[in-house]
């Protein structure tokens, strides 16, 4: 891991590679902003770089010594890594270590998820039941914080998703804040700002991440999971900005995603309410709102591609490549549906989802709207429909 392989944000390199350079380090960096777009992954560079023994130009460290090695793995005594762990039964949560009283098999699941972590900055720790920062691990970071080193050099404590402390957690550790140790920086990094105390913020100098775009996650994606272009284009703009999203739909989201718009807009098309009707009800029954959002999104992007493709006529602007048999045909036989509204019914649902209204409402509403759109042409003597 380098500079170079964090992704995108380069604004937000530039500035911290100079108060690196410029020896004009806070106590506290607040990285604030949407999931999955590298705020760990660059908490994770500065601690090797405070941590490497052999540091270069423009803020790099060598990557090769101890310091950089055991930062990079979260393994280094210096670089403490904080985040969301269950309880256990019995837990004192003053006096007790954050994990003294979890079982043996919650314990190794903890470690195979920091050394999932140690190998991929932007892997997202998941343990079941884990769903706060313990007074505890906070309190462990006052008694770290207080200690000399035993090495020389700055003592780094990254707290993940810092949000997660609850309003007893996050009062202790402003303590630690309000007496910031002069070898000790601590590095906070929240998707949900408004979830943290204000006054946590007010003492921190805080650095907004950008959402990426998707050249950054389609090149990302191509380069460092091995997907192919088109797969890579189509999973980056359902993304939403994060490559952490986009890696989750890599791993098994997007084949059935793709699956299902086909399957929904051929149930439509055959304008049969049965059809339609129990393509609605499988689609509700094993998708939530989120699943059905990025499923929609597909479906805006595939009307898309056979809107850019009747106007052009340049297949290579079309994203869905290994589709294009069935967009042509789509256009072949609906030639003079108004694509265009069509895009429209779609991001109207969507939004509709947002809303929070309910999903199968939504979807039959959208199923009659892109029928009804479709055998428009049946007023010039279409009589036949080819679904693609």
């Amino acid at each position: 891991m380098s500079w170079s392989s964090v992704i995108g944000q380069e604004r937000v390199k530039r500035l911290l590679k100079g108060a690196l350079l410029s020896g004009r380090i806070p106590n506290a960096w607040l990285f604030t902003g949407p999931e999955g777009v590298g705020k760990d992954a660059v908490a994770i560079e500065i601690a090797k770089f405070l941590r490497c023994e052999n540091r270069g130009e423009e803020a790099e460290a060598c990557g090769e010594c101890h310091g950089c090695r055991t930062a990079s793995e979260l393994q280094n005594s210096n670089v403490q890594f904080v985040f969301a762990l269950p309880s256990a039964k019995g837990e004192d949560r003053r006096t007790d270590s954050p994990m003294l009283k979890l079982s043996d098999n919650e314990i190794a699941l903890i470690r195979e998820e920091v050394e999932k972590k140690g190998n991929d900055p932007y892997y997202n720790i998941s343990i079941p039941r884990a769903q706060q920062i313990k007074i505890s691990s906070v309190r462990q970071i006052k008694r770290d914080a207080a200690l000399s080193s035993t090495e020389p050099g700055m003592r780094i404590i990254i707290i993940s998703e810092a949000h997660q402390m609850r309003a007893e957690a996050a009062n202790a550790f402003l303590k630690t804040l309000e007496e910031p140790s002069p070898k000790t920086l601590l590095i906070l990094t929240t998707s949900q700002r408004e979830g943290l105390l204000p006054t946590i913020i007010s003492r921190c100098q805080e650095v907004r991440f950008d959402q990426l775009s998707e050249i950054e996650i389609a090149e990302a994606l191509q380069v460092r999971n091995n997907v192919d272009r088109t797969t890579a284009q189509l999973t980056a703009k359902l993304a939403n900005g994060s490559y952490s999203r986009a890696v989750e739909l890599i791993d098994g989201a997007l084949h059935q995603l793709r699956f299902d718009i086909v399957a929904f807009l051929r149930g439509a098309l055959k304008r049969s309410p049965v059809a339609a009707h129990k393509e609605i009800e499988q689609l509700t029954a094993k998708a939530d709102r989120i699943h059905l959002e990025r499923l929609l999104g597909l479906l805006a992007l595939w009307l898309r591609d056979a809107y850019v493709l009747r106007l052009t006529n340049n297949e290579s602007l079309v994203v869905n490549q290994d589709q294009l048999d069935d967009i042509r045909s789509f256009n072949g036989k609906f030639a003079d549906a108004p694509i265009e509204s069509m895009i429209h019914s779609v991001e109207r649902s969507i939004n509709a989802i947002n809303r929070n209204v309910q999903p199968p409402l939504v979807l039959t509403v959208l199923t009659m709207q892109l029928a009804d759109a479709c055998y428009l042409q049946e007023k010039r003597g279409a009589s036949s429909l080819v679904v693609p």
